[in-house]
């Protein structure tokens, strides 16, 4: 096998990779929408955090939507609306434990 055949066999491998990562990227996006809908109705966490988490879940499926779609696609949305995600990790870590404390109870 020559240098130019294993060249070429990486370059597929490693955009069989991204085109992967992609196609996981739509279902990830996907499932934010019904997680940011549902943190936005419970009214337990703020409802920032589930609009932020419907605008990641939307550039996830930009993102991905774009890739296969065209060829030169270079924008990557997901890179800047992925914050509404660590604002929930950090909510939950903080906030969310604080307020599910069970009760003490001497017997």
């Amino acid at each position: 096998m020559g240098s130019d055949q294993l060249q070429s066999r990486v370059m597929f491998f490693l955009n069989l990779n991204t085109g992967g990562v992609f196609i996981a990227q739509i279902f990830w996006g996907a499932w934010l929408f019904p997680l940011g809908c549902l943190i936005f109705k419970s009214g337990y966490v703020p409802r920032i955090i589930g609009i932020l988490l419907i605008a990641a879940g939307s550039g996830y499926l930009i993102d991905s939507l774009g890739y296969f779609l065209s060829a030169n696609y270079n924008l990557t949305i997901a890179s800047f609306t992925f914050i509404g995600e660590l604002i929930l990790i950090f909510w939950l870590l903080i906030k969310g434990v604080k307020d599910n404390q069970p009760a003490v109870s001497v017997s």
